[in-house]
């Protein structure tokens, strides 16, 4: 007439626990990687206990007889993008046309190493837009000025010239080929210059949209460049007033491991985690952060019981996680969709030549609006799980608070061998949680970076080093 007692000790995202509370069962779930817990904590406890009204608090009554967690989760976020909106929106105008910047291509650059040429090298894997099977765009480089310039040809803009082939970019597996004179940088010289910092970025081209019409592109100008300057000084700025306020830097300055075959970025000289965003992206998180911060200390002020509080805060920042997956330097422009490709395509970072910037607000592909909406499904079906929350903890397997004989069964999927370094790999989210969330759950987010220590995975085989030999 009792439920079984379940313990899952690596719980990761919480796939096994979940299916045991669907079952019916008192579930205990554990890991020793933060992010992995947090994550768990929106599935497996959170939900359980916030987001069925006979869970709610006097006081917080809702007036909806919708998920109160999922109402709370979603006035807040609405009211933080607002808020950042607010603050950064002259750093993502409209076009006079009225257009949305749905988002921005850039280009990683190199100087002709021919010391005949010398002109700057856009990077750029290929020439396509959009490659649809019913609308073909792409941008067609030229030269002029002793400068690379672009148009853009293809569906309702100038043909596409006879003889282009916009597949075929300016850079192959890490190989250059000038467009003006023919010469080949080789790959050993492009990542030792890119380590010298002998390189530049460019935005290329403007992706805009309005609603329920078709995405369209322009070549960016020298406004668009201002703006983003501007954006760059007010980030300079606001990342010392924030420094100040924090006692720590808001943009993640924490090393990012050369792992060969899988963290490839530092052979380029990104080596720590905030290296792998330009600025205006730094800026649209750290001001994301600073704002959960802000509404937390709201939630608090405002008499929401503190437990509660940290779960809508929880929520928010799990959104800004997402969108910080979708808005580096390691994002690609999907051509053949015209959506954002987000940075984890695989369990990697690799080199990117050429990415996407996303404007956080364009209502259109990989944006906070996108984020809500696929948390807020997570909250609605994870609220039907269960009619008691689990337990979570975080710590070592080999360590756990419970007496012997405790469970009933002990059902578990141990951590891979060797084939996927989870640990590092959460870093990339964990840096932002420290910033948005670790002074809330400062148990989960006071180390640098996640704990590795006392993995049991075998990573010895990645010499983990900060710079290439």
């Amino acid at each position: 007439g009792l439920p079984p007692r379940i313990l899952d000790p690596f719980g990761g995202g919480g796939a096994i626990p979940l299916e045991a509370l669907r079952l019916g069962c008192e579930v205990f779930s554990n890991d020793y990687n933060p992010v992995a817990v947090f994550i768990q904590k929106c599935t497996l406890e959170y939900p359980q206990l916030f987001g069925s009204n006979k869970y709610e608090w006097e006081n917080l009554k809702s007036s909806s007889n919708k998920n109160p967690l999922l109402v709370e989760f979603e006035k807040w976020g609405k009211l933080l993008l607002s808020q950042v909106k607010f603050e950064l929106g002259e750093y993502y105008p409209n076009d006079p046309d009225g257009s949305t910047p749905v988002g921005y291509i850039w280009a990683r650059a190199l100087q002709c190493q021919n010391p005949l040429c010398g002109i700057e090298i856009p990077l750029l894997r290929q020439f396509w837009l959009s490659n649809k099977p019913n609308k073909k765009i792409s941008l067609y480089p030229y030269l002029k000025n002793n400068e690379i310039l672009f148009k853009i040809v293809g569906d309702n803009y100038e043909e596409i010239p006879q003889g282009f082939d916009p597949s075929k970019g300016t850079i192959i597996r890490a190989s250059i080929t000038c467009p003006a004179c023919g010469s080949v940088i080789d790959d050993k010289t492009n990542r030792k210059l890119f380590r010298e910092g002998k390189t530049g970025n460019r935005m290329i081209a403007v992706v805009l949209h309005k609603p329920g019409k078709d995405k369209t592109y322009r070549i960016s100008n020298n406004k668009d460049i201002d703006i983003f300057e501007q954006a760059e000084t007010y980030l300079n700025n606001k990342r010392n007033n924030l420094l100040e306020s924090w006692g720590i830097d808001p943009i993640p300055n924490e090393t990012l491991p050369l792992m060969s075959g899988v963290f490839n970025v530092p052979i380029y000289g990104i080596d720590t985690w905030g290296k792998l965003f330009n600025s205006r992206q730094n800026l649209a998180l750290i001001t994301i952060a600073e704002k959960i911060r802000n509404i937390y200390n709201q939630l608090l002020s405002l008499k929401y019981d503190e437990e509660y509080a940290k779960a809508i805060t929880a929520y928010l920042a799990l959104a800004m996680d997402r969108l910080s997956d979708y808005n580096s330097t390691l994002c690609i422009w999907a051509v053949m969709g015209e959506f954002i490709a987000h940075t984890f395509g695989r369990q990697a970072l690799p080199m990117i030549s050429d990415y996407f910037e996303l404007c956080p607000w364009s209502e259109s592909t990989g944006d906070w609006n996108s984020a809500m909406n696929w948390i807020s499904r997570v909250i609605e079906h994870s609220s039907n799980v269960g009619n008691k929350p689990a337990k979570v903890t975080q710590g070592s397997a080999t360590k756990l608070p419970y007496p012997d004989n405790y469970f009933d069964a002990v059902f578990t999927d141990p951590p891979y061998y060797f084939n996927v370094p989870y640990a590092d790999l959460s870093d990339f989210f964990y840096v932002w949680l420290k910033r948005s969330v670790g002074d809330i759950f400062p148990d989960l987010f006071s180390t640098p970076l996640s704990p590795k220590t006392n993995e049991i995975v075998q990573m010895e085989h990645w010499d983990k080093k900060r710079y290439p030999e």
